[in-house]
């Protein structure tokens, strides 16, 4: 009885063993056979379970991505937590996202999205085409942020679950570049969250915890079966700190990178951060409309001759480029030979004369965010008053900026950080600048109106020119947001930091 009982035992620990060595042979041949995903010990399957630490410049006023305008926000949440149907490549060009490829008709007129079939919701339920057609839906009509680069929509459909048909009333040679920003999103159209403290998303990254003003912590989604599976569990992006505390916090391991790092922080650094390029212009915006001083474009030239972008640049800490134009090196459009109204105190002071002291009310209004800091504000008015332009500044707080310059328009002039494919907003009078001339809106039309890139990039230089000569504007300098990284920390980006933060490829050596 007893040798009966050992046999039963030693066949069940037998059984077992070759239970677990069939598991784990399946468990390693399955993405071979399938051809899917990859294969990693149990114990690090999925992510690595470390964190990353980075500090960021600016925090966003709120997660809600569909309404929140602010570049913060693009930069934590584009391409972590929201996907899609094109995707920056370092230089700002659209590469596939959510769609792995498309066709183009023609006559530019219909765009056939063939949709990834791994894309998940942070739910799990799967991503198909008619999340992407809803989603178009609704940013058209709330309004939400990009709805403006679908103007041009005909008619959308989606006759299978993979596939979305987009039709335009006319070409569009800019959709692509558009489908990779706010206007390209897929929502879950399930979704019932609070989006201005949580997420929705179908990326590799989730909120996990938002302390406004402070710190915003993503975790790696459970969910996401694309080929941007996140090395690290958790990164905590915070926004908080002094220039001494941050570098401290660098080299004692307690940070492991600073991106778009203030020329404070930069200065107490140890050794020099990288300073990457960005498709982000410093803009001095100018109010047009009829009531501002600066609707005269002798006034606006003035300011424009005044103004010394390189002073200006040299605030950044870092290798901010001066711009003689409305576009930067990163767009398609963009003309090394313009250089436009350098910087030249006897012209300014010429277009100037025209005006006596008393036209200027008391000065020109000057509002720009903080996050500029006191110099620069204090800088355009020493520059001004040297050519005898009086000038009011205020440097103000997010939400009061928003209000009284995005919302009210009550200034005459306002610090923007514009990226390059905003330039068409100077063919838009309700624009923040309120710039309205009919022919800069026809020549716009004929930018976007082609079939071919080459095309496009030949009118939009013309349209850059155009519109330089009317001075609506007065374009500073090419942001290049300084980054520094721990020796331990790999796969950091190295362009477009400002307003896209990919960080599904970050890894920590040692």
């Amino acid at each position: 009885m007893a040798r009966g009982r050992h046999t039963q035992i030693r066949s069940g620990i037998i059984f077992l063993l070759v239970l677990a060595i069939l598991t784990a042979g399946t468990y390693i041949a399955w993405p071979l056979v399938t051809g899917q995903g990859s294969w990693q010990l149990p114990w690090v399957q999925g992510s690595t379970g470390q964190i990353v630490r980075i500090r960021a410049r600016q925090a966003p006023v709120s997660l809600d991505i569909r309404t929140e305008p602010g570049f913060a926000t693009d930069q934590a949440l584009m391409g972590n937590v929201y996907q899609t149907l094109t995707r920056p490549d370092a230089k700002g060009r659209p590469t596939p996202g959510l769609a792995q490829n498309w066709e183009v008709s023609s006559n530019g007129l219909l765009y056939t999205f063939h949709l990834r079939n791994d894309a998940h919701f942070v739910d799990g339920r799967r991503l198909t085409s008619e999340d992407a057609l809803w989603s178009l839906q609704q940013i058209i009509d709330h309004q939400y942020q990009g709805h403006r680069d679908l103007d041009g929509l005909a008619r959308v459909t989606n006759p299978d679950d993979a596939t979305l048909v987009i039709g335009l009333k006319s070409p569009n040679a800019r959709l692509l570049t558009a489908l990779s920003g706010r206007a390209g999103i897929v929502y879950d159209r399930r979704a019932r969250v609070n989006y201005s403290t949580r997420s929705a998303g179908s990326g590799p990254y989730q909120v996990d915890d938002w302390q406004p003003g402070t710190s915003l912590t993503l975790t790696a989604s459970k969910s996401y079966q694309g080929p941007d599976k996140a090395a690290i569990h958790k990164v905590i992006i915070s926004y908080t700190g002094s220039p001494q505390e941050t570098i401290k916090n660098l080299d004692q391991g307690r940070l492991d990178a600073v991106v778009d790092m203030d020329p404070a922080t930069a200065k107490q650094a140890g050794k020099a951060p990288t300073a990457t390029p960005s498709t982000n212009n410093v803009v001095l915006a100018f109010n047009n409309e009829a009531s501002s001083l600066l609707s005269d474009q002798h006034v606006r030239e003035a300011v424009r001759y005044a103004v010394d972008r390189q002073a200006l640049a040299d605030l950044e800490g870092g290798g901010a480029k001066v711009l003689g134009g409305p576009l930067n090196p990163l767009s398609p459009g963009y003309d090394p030979g313009l250089q436009a109204f350098p910087f030249d105190r006897i012209q300014a002071a010429r277009r100037n004369s025209y005006y006596a002291p008393s036209y200027y009310h008391g000065g020109l209004r000057l509002i720009y965010p903080q996050e500029f800091g006191n110099q620069v504000g204090d800088l355009i008015s020493t520059q001004l008053k040297a050519v005898g332009i009086p000038s009011q500044v205020s440097m103000v707080d997010q939400t009061a900026f928003r209000d009284q310059v995005l919302n009210r328009h009550d200034y005459d002039m306002a610090l923007l950080v514009m990226d390059n494919d905003e330039i068409d907003r100077f063919a838009d009078p309700e624009s923040t600048m309120h710039f309205d001339n009919i022919d800069i809106q026809n020549s716009w039309k004929q930018v976007t109106d082609c079939t071919d890139q080459n095309t496009y990039a030949e009118r939009l230089k013309d349209f850059a020119r155009q519109v330089s000569d009317l001075s609506p504007s007065d374009w500073l300098y090419q942001r290049t947001p300084l980054v520094l990284t721990a020796p331990r920390l790999q796969g950091m980006p190295s362009s477009l930091v400002d307003r896209y933060l990919p960080l599904w490829n970050l890894r920590i050596q040692g």
